[in-house]
């Protein structure tokens, strides 16, 4: 062999190393390579940067106070952060972090922003009430609006403006006498409606609009007789839905829009994916779908605000909207504060699409999940009926002189105030299942850097930087075993205090968050 130099310590070639650094050389001119190192590199040097701040640290601040900085999860991917462990898991990953952050706060990152989570009853109460200046949902607010519901941005100096009067407007549900009007229907709709929750009806012509979209069949049973076979979620969340929204929107709306609550479903689930911004060409099916359903949403919502504004101008709105003398005290009054201050009907149509979700998403599975944990406790089930025996009661209706055919049995007696203030055992089925079926947060956005510290004793202070997301994840504190024994098990009596025989028992809501909307610090009590 040729050596052309010799020096020990050095590096020498030969003449068959040219041939290795040509291969190599044509080696990185693949692009499917050179992409693949690339990727590598960036992925590495992410995982550097974000590791820089996994651990909290003190520091003394201008005012003399001490506080910690909030602990950041690592994460691989720049400006996706952790929306891929989302995607894949969201649960399982939060909880995960939960067990490792055990003094109730860390980061997240989602789309290059900080999302600061907090979980523990003290640090979610100091940030719920926490003064507007240091941090606050208003700018959250518009955010959902435009980016899940489609609010159009160039009129959200309109949306300001018209703010406080549609904030006022929400006194028809949360005051005398409208709550109490509400109420009363929402109670004779149930009444009449509840019998035909499942007709039995095979032909999808005869059967109610909510046994339409969930999948309802005649079969047999292991004894051969014929039942009926229904998606359960399905056929509550919609009997819910219509049952309880024609009181907002009229009569006229559902019966032209009978699959209208398919795509506020479909919306819901893409929710979170949407609120983050993600276009509809990212490569996740839910993503996908939202924003198909969004455009849906919006064109129905579009139509039906059109002829609500030709009602208005003296027009007719044609033979579809004959009804809409009976849209809800609610809606007509925003329907005048979009005239006064000249809404388009995209950003009307957006607006109603956001209260059509909140009156629905949340309260209408929580139904599904009452009924079906009951249900599957046989022994519970024969006590709730018990207890509820008093206040609700089902007669059967009279045999026709057509074939002798009887009607479904019938709602004669349903007492709304003796349900609520007279049946503990029901009201805490109710209040374990906020706890376990809902997954509420709370979220706001950071408006200068402050110190986030609970009441509790030795509590200490966290520091939020401006520009930051902070969330009350309520759900991760609901299924916390530091505060609730057994926490995955549902427990039907679990918020029941009993004050002994004769007395009254109470229904203790304790630490739960309710939708993250407010604090409760009362026990609501039943005789």
């Amino acid at each position: 062999m040729d050596y052309t130099k010799m020096v020990p310590g050095e590096r020498y070639f030969t003449a068959d190393d040219s041939t290795s650094r040509g291969n190599l050389h044509e080696y990185f001119d693949n692009p499917y390579v050179f992409a693949l190192v690339g990727l590598i590199v960036v992925v590495l040097v992410t995982r550097a940067i974000s590791s820089r701040n996994t651990v909290s640290s003190s520091i003394n601040l201008d005012d003399g106070q001490t506080a910690h900085t909030v602990p950041s999860v690592l994460y691989w991917l720049p400006i996706l952060g952790h929306i891929p462990n989302m995607v894949l898991d969201a649960d399982g990953f939060i909880k995960r972090l939960r067990s490792r952050y055990t003094h109730g706060i860390f980061a997240l990152h989602f789309g290059g922003t900080t999302h600061n989570i907090v979980y523990t009853p003290g640090l979610a109460s100091a940030l719920l009430n926490q003064k507007s200046s240091n941090a606050d949902a208003e700018e959250v607010q518009k955010r959902i609006m435009t980016g899940v519901f489609g609010f159009p941005a160039n009129e959200m100096d309109k949306y300001d403006a018209a703010f406080p009067e549609l904030m006022a407007c929400y006194k028809h549900l949360l005051t005398e006498p409208s709550l109490g009007d509400m109420v009363a229907q929402t109670a004779r709709r149930t009444q009449d409606n509840i019998k035909d929750l499942v007709t039995g009806n095979d032909s999808i012509v005869d059967q109610t609009p909510w046994e339409r979209t969930s999948r309802v069949r005649i079969t047999t049973d292991r004894s051969g007789e014929d039942v009926v076979e229904a998606s359960l979620l399905s056929l509550i969340r919609n009997f819910a839905a219509y049952t309880a929204s024609p009181i907002l929107m009229g009569s006229d709306f559902l019966a032209n829009n009978p699959h209208f609550f398919d795509d506020v479903w479909t919306l819901d689930r893409g929710f979170l994916l949407l609120a983050v911004g993600l276009p509809r060409w990212v490569p996740v099916p839910a993503v996908t779908r939202a924003h198909i359903a969004r455009k849906r949403l919006l064109e129905q919502l579009t139509v039906f605000h059109e002829a609500v504004e030709k009602e208005a101008n003296g027009q007719d709105p044609g033979p579809r909207w004959s009804s809409l003398d009976d849209v809800g005290a609610l809606v007509k009054a925003r329907v005048q504060v979009y005239r006064k201050y000249g809404w388009s009907m995209q950003a009307r149509a957006a607006i109603e699409s956001s209260l059509m979700w909140a009156a629905n998403a949340n309260s209408n599975s929580l139904i599904f999940w009452m009924v079906n944990r009951i249900y599957a406790d046989r022994a519970l089930l024969e006590m709730i009926r018990e207890e509820v025996e008093p206040y609700v009661r089902a007669i059967a209706a009279p045999t026709t002189g057509f074939g002798g055919i009887a009607e479904a049995p019938r709602l004669d007696r349903f007492d709304v105030e003796g349900l609520c203030e007279s049946c503990p055992l029901l009201k805490s089925c109710y209040v374990e299942c906020l706890r376990l079926d809902t997954a509420s947060w709370s979220l706001k956005v950071v408006k200068q850097d402050f110190v986030l510290q609970s009441k509790e004793k030795d509590a200490q202070g966290w520091l939020l930087r401006k520009g930051e997301y902070a969330h009350a994840a309520h759900d991760l504190h609901n299924t916390d075993p530091n505060h609730f024994s057994d926490p995955t098990l549902w427990k039907a009596d679990r918020h029941v205090r009993y004050q002994g025989a004769g007395g009254k028992s109470a229904v203790d809501m304790g630490s739960i968050r309710p939708y993250g909307t407010f604090l409760i610090d009362e026990p609501i009590t039943a005789h």
